[in-house]
């Protein structure tokens, strides 16, 4: 597993919470509107962390983008 490749990624999960948060922040009557749309992301962006995991920047190459974003099926849950 390349660290600095799941660090790099999580990195990215967390750019996109910190702005989902900012967002809600600034207009939290928005909530209804603004989470529906910015959840599907983060969620995807944490599946691409685990899915790329093992392969790194070649799994880009390697695996299809529905295969990066999905819901990992090897989750412990």
């Amino acid at each position: 597993m390349d660290a600095d490749w799941v660090l790099a990624t999580l990195n990215d999960v967390m750019d996109a919470l910190e702005e989902a948060i900012a967002e809600l922040e600034s207009d939290p009557d928005a909530v209804d509107e603004l989470l529906p749309d910015r959840l599907p992301v983060i969620y995807a962006k944490l599946n691409y962390v685990w899915n790329s995991r093992k392969l790194g920047p070649e799994a880009i190459e390697k695996l299809a983008h529905d295969d990066l974003i999905a819901f990992p099926k090897d989750m412990p849950f």
